[in-house]
């Protein structure tokens, strides 16, 4: 007969310790939130290269939201773990933000709609027998399935638009709603653990109905926020057709309607309705020589051989210059 083992319960140090790991880990995400919302009018300023770089940073941190799914490492140091890798995905390329964000959204939505009640409705042991899988995995499983292509790679729905006017403000705005929950107990909503965690069941969906609130709120917000603030940017670039400025680098220099379309330097979105945008990067990935062009200008034959030639000045034109 083996011998009983006793555990004994955590020492108040160690509960301390955790409470104040939590306490941290919600005011990350409702400053990483708050800026997601908030960081478009601070493009107009002088120091708007830091502003892109913090905002594309800021999106890949996110990732730190999925910490209680994982089983390893420690529960200190996953939060950490995930923001470093979102951290580093982020700022290798465009389409690695989208899917930090685009993967961050899918689960936090999958999260919330099990806590609404899906956690009770669905019968618990259906699925035993399929390898131990169960209904919580399967639900984020499918959500992630359908959000991330949509935000990262099938025409129509990925790229720029997509990712900086409407994932980028619901991402804030979920952050920001998860944040305030686990700082205030008086909110009412569900911490970020409790938002991903399979069991227990909440006994009543009121905290995730509060969060969805809050979530819905805040990035109707931001994305308002977005359009106008573009708005803006656009009547600005407009009103100074009459007097252009020089200065740029050298690509902002070469790059076709600078002053019609809000973007990196007055870049025009890509866009169906933008013919020449189209003929461009169609030239850029072609292998006819630049000489053989026909119907470009000279700058923009400068600019397909900078992009041939250059990979980050490519995905700069191509990409709008990262999450901005």
């Amino acid at each position: 007969r083996s011998p009983r083992v006793f555990r004994a319960p955590p020492s108040a140090g160690c509960r301390e310790a955790a409470r104040m790991a939590d306490t941290m880990h919600s005011a990350c995400l409702a400053a990483v939130g708050a800026w997601l919302l908030l960081y478009r009018p601070l493009l107009a300023l002088r120091c708007r290269p830091w502003v892109e770089r913090l905002t594309t940073a800021s999106a890949g941190v996110s990732l730190a939201l999925l910490a209680p799914l994982l089983p390893w490492p420690p529960q200190g140091y996953r939060g950490i773990t995930l923001a470093i890798i979102g951290l580093m995905l982020s700022c290798c390329h465009p389409m690695f933000t989208a899917l930090v964000v685009s993967s961050t959204l899918s689960l936090g939505l999958g999260g919330l709609l099990w806590q609404l009640g899906l956690c009770t409705a669905l019968p618990e042991d259906s699925l035993s027998e399929l390898g131990g899988l169960s209904w919580h995995l399967l639900l984020l499983s499918i959500l992630a399935f359908i959000i991330i292509p949509m935000l990262t790679c099938i025409p129509g729905t990925a790229g720029p638009v997509s990712l900086i006017y409407v994932a980028v403000p619901l991402l804030g705005g979920l952050l920001l709603s998860l944040g305030i929950a686990g700082l205030s107990s008086s909110f009412g909503g569900l911490s970020a653990g409790a938002l991903l965690a399979e069991t227990p069941c909440a006994s009543t969906p009121e905290p995730a109905l509060r969060i969805l609130e809050a979530w819905l709120l805040l990035g109707v917000f931001g994305i308002a926020l977005q359009f106008y603030m573009s708005r803006l940017n656009r009547q600005k670039a407009e009103a100074d057709e009459k007097d252009p400025r020089p200065g740029g680098s050298l690509v902002a220099s070469l790059l076709p309607n600078t002053s019609q379309e809000d973007g990196p330097a007055g870049m025009p979105r890509p866009s169906a309705s933008n013919d020449r945008f189209q003929m461009i990067t169609q030239a850029i990935f072609s292998q006819q020589p630049i000489e053989e062009l026909e119907g470009f200008s000279e700058n923009e034959r400068k600019l397909v051989k900078i992009c041939r030639e250059d990979e980050f000045e490519r995905d700069r034109v191509l990409w709008g210059g990262g999450l901005i």
